[in-house]
């Protein structure tokens, strides 16, 4: 058993090495070393050991020597769940909105791979998912007006209701300052740079409802599962002209 603590600490160790070889163009033994809190000694074994196990790093072996990753490399298959996909998707979409010209053919590209990166069942709940989200024009200026940055706490517990297909309660306050208790069904989002509004069938309202979600104060998901309702009354709500993810 006391081998088990020093074999986890090691494996800790090459991982934070490997991370810390691709974030710098060059490095040294003995910089690494004292990050580390190792020994040159031990610092020369780990990377001796990374060489084994196929990672590519290049320069001298010296202490003071340059040392660095084969350019192009890559730290390995990043694991998302779904939701977070979900996120890096949505912050793709939101890149490519923007429109760089420096940066949309990679964004396109970087897009696909993620998308294909996913096993065949989990690629389809996320295409379910990206066809549940709306992306309409730039927000007007009277609109701009009055935004603020939705709170952190509002937009996890969004994702995971809207992922999730589970009802959440949501204390929203509207353009008058009225603030009230809602029980909604989120069937779509819908962004209008930089506005993210849910598009929600409203149980107290027995209706389609839109929420702006830097207006929301708290969400909860509940256990609670909902089925989807017609798409046509909730697309309705956005622009015409929006289109899915």
């Amino acid at each position: 058993m006391s081998g088990e603590p020093l074999r986890e600490g090691r494996v800790l160790r090459l991982e934070a090495l490997k991370a810390m070889l691709a974030e710098r163009d060059s490095t040294t033994v003995g910089a690494l070393a004292d990050e580390l809190g190792v020994s040159t000694r031990t610092l020369h074994r780990d990377l001796a050991l990374l060489r084994e196990m196929g990672v590519p790093v290049e320069g001298d072996r010296g202490t003071g020597c340059g040392l660095r990753l084969e350019p192009g490399w890559s730290l390995g298959r990043v694991h998302l769940n779904e939701s977070e996909a979900l996120g890096l998707l949505l912050s793709l979409t939101i890149a490519e909105k923007v429109g760089s010209p420096l940066l949309l053919d990679d964004l396109r590209s970087t897009t696909r791979k993620v998308g294909a990166a996913f096993a065949p069942a989990q690629a389809r709940r996320i295409l379910a998912l990206r066809r549940r989200i709306l992306v309409g024009q730039t927000a007007s200026t009277q609109v701009l007006a009055g935004y603020r940055s939705p709170r952190s706490t509002v937009t996890k517990a969004l994702l995971d209701a809207f992922a999730r297909r589970r009802t959440a309660l949501l204390r929203y306050e509207d353009q008058h300052g009225i603030i009230t208790e809602r029980e909604i069904e989120l069937q779509f989002l819908y962004y209008s740079l930089p506005v993210w509004y849910a598009l929600a069938w409203d149980r107290l309202r027995d209706d389609v409802r839109t929420f702006r979600i830097d207006r929301i104060h708290r969400m909860r998901p509940l256990p609670t599962e909902f089925r989807l309702r017609p798409a046509g009354p909730f697309l309705a709500a956005g622009e015409a002209t929006a289109q899915t993810m």
